[in-house]
């Protein structure tokens, strides 16, 4: 598990599995404030690997929302490189957001459209897809997410935990290589979490799940970070990382609800 000094370096050194992967995604020295002054990043190292499923945790204020605007194109560094497959993204933030499909904290920013299924197709017609084929393919998405009975309701008329499903579709259906997520677990109910876990844990694609949700984390990544007041504070093995009491009572954070001692005495 590498702390916040030489995570890099640390990284480069250390296969995953037994195989060394590409990095996929590599963030050097990411630094950003806001025009309050507050530093919401200072100095963000990490890398992400093909194939990886990496959780980013930390408690309220860490700069985890922030983060995920910045790796998905939505946020220009002030200062610090984001490269894709070893290439700085520089200002080129069009490839970003073609890489990588963000699934926003709140889904009202994401639904719009008069009907879900024309949310969900929103983003292949506006590249080009004719609208039933992109239609056609934005209900394959909602069916597999459980999901196809919203396709003629209006955004507005769904519950929490829908509309989260429905933006999830619409980034989902565009086929991204790396999928972020900014708490995916927020207003949804138990069965539609676990449906959630599950279509997440079927994707072959490397993501990136911010979450305070540390349960989800352990059922769907295998790598943990935990962000604090903007830096990195650990990086490591999944089950090393949360299962730390100690390390993550230092950065705001408890024990995942299923490690409690209350929990492990049922």
């Amino acid at each position: 598990m590498s702390s916040a000094n030489g995570v890099m370096e640390g990284l480069r050194d250390i296969p995953v599995g037994g195989v060394r992967k590409r990095y996929l995604m590599e963030v050097q020295d990411l630094r950003y404030a806001y025009p309050d002054g507050h530093e919401a990043l200072n100095g963000v190292f990490f890398v992400l690997r093909d194939g990886e499923k990496l959780a980013l945790v930390g408690p309220n204020g860490s700069g985890k929302s922030t983060l995920m605007l910045h790796l998905s194109g939505c946020l220009a560094a002030q200062s610090g490189v984001v490269c894709l497959n070893g290439e700085p993204v520089g200002e080129d933030l069009k490839r970003l957001r073609s890489a990588v499909g963000l699934i926003f904290q709140e889904p009202d920013n994401q639904l719009f459209m008069p009907e879900v299924v024309e949310d969900v197709a929103f983003g292949l017609v506006a590249h080009g897809t004719p609208v039933q084929e992109a239609q056609e393919r934005a209900l394959s998405v909602m069916e597999t997410l459980g999901i196809a009975h919203l396709a003629e309701r209006a955004p507005h008329r769904l519950s929490g935990g829908e509309k989260r499903m429905a933006a999830l579709a619409g980034i989902l259906v565009m086929q991204p290589d790396i999928v972020v997520l900014d708490e995916p677990s927020a207003a949804l109910d138990p069965r539609a979490r676990r449906r959630v876990i599950e279509r997440l844990n079927t994707l072959e694609k490397p993501m990136i799940l911010a979450t305070h949700d540390l349960d989800m984390a352990l059922d769907v990544c295998d790598r943990a970070i935990i962000l604090y007041e903007g830096r990195i504070a650990a990086d490591g093995a999944l089950q090393d990382v949360l299962r730390n009491e100690a390390l993550l009572q230092q950065n705001g954070l408890e024990l995942p609800l299923r490690y409690t001692k209350s929990t492990e005495a049922l």
